[in-house]
């Protein structure tokens, strides 16, 4: 697949998903606010696009989004300081916090 067809694929795709993603961001951590949303559903679309090998190479793809999707949902709680809401969260949707640790790679130890 060329870079140009994997671009036009990935446009596509978040035309597709956007929707949804940020339904489930509102949801999940549980925002209000239109910008934070916003900038945190484009985080989520950053990371499966610096990923995209991964997204595209995913047998199940929904299951690849919902986990970095969950990922970042996460992270924006724990800096939050909403541990109540992260315990409800792991409690509700059975999340094994180690599971998602290394869904995204840590910037500063990617040797990118």
């Amino acid at each position: 697949m060329t870079s140009t067809d994997r671009t036009t694929l990935f446009e596509q795709f978040i035309d597709l998903y956007y929707p949804s993603i940020f339904s489930a961001i509102r949801t999940l951590a549980g925002i209000a606010d239109e910008k934070e949303l916003e900038i945190l559903t484009v985080k989520v679309f950053v990371d499966l696009w610096q990923h995209n090998e991964d997204l595209f190479g995913e047998v199940r793809p929904p299951a690849y989004i919902y986990k970095i999707l969950l990922r970042h949902v996460l992270d924006y709680l724990k800096k939050k300081g909403a541990s109540e809401h992260i315990q409800y969260l792991q409690n509700t949707l059975l999340i094994d916090p180690a599971f998602y640790e290394n869904i995204i790679p840590d910037k500063k130890n990617d040797p990118k």
